[in-house]
């Protein structure tokens, strides 16, 4: 029985903004945990006997998905009892651009995150082999305490010209693939320096190579 709670074993894209989403979450004050990524059918099972999931068969944490995870409040016998902070951690998900299972009307699920494409996506088109496009790169806005620019491994560049010689190009190849996007008015990236190690991450897979299908759908 496999439930795995590392954040590598995400979809790449889904990943990067699942670090990003948890920077937002420790910058307001929020201390998450995640509690699974990707699981078999014999853990989604167990779930489903348990009465934590209405479906027996994974869809979006599926092995080889990857687009789903959950998570819990970091403080020992507070894991699930406090209702305000899963509608901060769950609206800080929303503004990445997850969808919150907090919002879900027949079968609340707040401490579950995924990326559905905005909604489009269901769990029967999961089981059916189509899986959502790239999720973009979840852009900061650009305003003062928006970011703290100056800490370790989240400086926030707006400019690819700003970025460091060891991340600019893996970058400008994400940008090129979709997985990062600039801003319509300023065509600033933002993007954080710890979503660029990343990047570069997967681009020595040569996962920025391929065509975007065959990258960020296998």
């Amino acid at each position: 029985m496999l439930n795995s709670r590392d954040i590598d074993d995400l979809r790449a894209d889904v990943a990067a903004n699942c670090r990003v989403w948890m920077q937002l979450c420790r910058d307001a004050g929020l201390s998450v945990c995640i509690t699974g990524t990707v699981r078999d059918r014999a853990y989604q099972e167990y779930c489903y006997r348990n009465g934590t999931s209405k479906g027996r068969v994974p869809t979006f944490h599926a092995q080889g998905v990857g687009l789903a995870f959950d998570f819990c409040k970091n403080v020992k016998g507070q894991e699930y009892s406090d209702p305000v902070f899963f509608q901060r951690a769950g609206e800080l998900g929303e503004r990445v651009g997850f969808e919150w299972g907090g919002r879900w009307k027949s079968f609340p699920d707040r401490p579950h995150l995924q990326w559905s494409g905005g909604g489009k996506y269901t769990g029967s088109m999961i089981l059916a082999g189509r899986y959502p496009p790239a999720m973009p790169l979840y852009r900061a806005a650009e305003t003062a305490g928006a970011a703290k620019e100056e800490d370790e491994d989240m400086k926030l560049y707006h400019w690819f010209s700003d970025m460091p010689d060891w991340a600019r190009g893996s970058a400008e190849k994400a940008y090129r693939r979709g997985i990062l996007q600039a801003d319509a008015d300023s065509g600033a990236v933002n993007v954080y320096e710890c979503s660029l190690q990343t990047i570069v991450w997967l681009d020595r897979l040569g996962l920025l190579e391929a065509e975007p299908s065959q990258a960020l759908l296998s």
